[in-house]
């Protein structure tokens, strides 16, 4: 049995699966925690980062006319985080240390994705700065598809691509923050 956290952080692949409902692994999950925010048992953060990765035709897939739509209705399940200079700092930082690839050292270095940089900085944000010390990343993301900076480093296998040895401050604060796809308690 999981158990769900009281505070999440969602990457915008969360809120993605939710929309286009595919694919449908967790689809009930997501729908749970979202009944659970609305009822204020649950608390989901989100980077206004999202605002750019969720595209019109995901929202007009779950018959949303547009973000502004989207948001209106779930104002009360959802609380957004602005992403602050030094979150961009750190974001641009966090991009700069060389991974490992766990199964092969000699394999091409992956790094951090641009987006995902941010979303895992801004969430770094919300615990450190903003006091949420009890938040939990959700996420869909390891590593196994490809974007327009190529295959980057997994957000749920983080701490595997980054050894002790290698890793910054920051880096350290990542592999310290729990992070792990949306399942709801069964």
């Amino acid at each position: 049995m999981t158990s769900a956290p009281e505070n999440m952080f969602w990457d915008s692949c969360v809120f993605i699966r939710y929309l286009t409902r595919t694919p449908p692994q967790y689809l009930d999950d997501i729908e749970n925690l979202i009944t659970d925010a609305q009822a204020r048992r649950r608390k989901i953060y989100f980077s206004t980062l999202a605002l750019t990765e969720i595209r019109p035709r995901f929202l007009r897939q779950h018959g949303f006319g547009s973000i502004h739509e989207f948001f209106d209705d779930w104002r009360l399940a959802f609380i957004p985080v602005d992403p602050t200079p030094n979150v961009y700092i750190a974001a641009g930082e966090l991009r700069d240390v060389d991974s490992t690839n766990p199964s092969d050292a000699t394999a091409p270095r992956r790094m951090l994705g641009t987006p995902d940089s941010i979303h895992l900085a801004t969430c770094l944000h919300a615990r450190d700065t903003l006091g949420i010390t009890d938040i939990v990343f959700h996420t869909f993301d390891d590593g196994k598809g490809k974007n327009w900076e190529g295959r980057c480093a997994p957000l749920l296998s983080f701490e595997r691509w980054y050894p002790p040895n290698t890793r910054t401050g920051l880096v350290e604060d990542v592999c310290s923050l729990p992070r792990r796809v949306p399942a709801y308690p069964k």
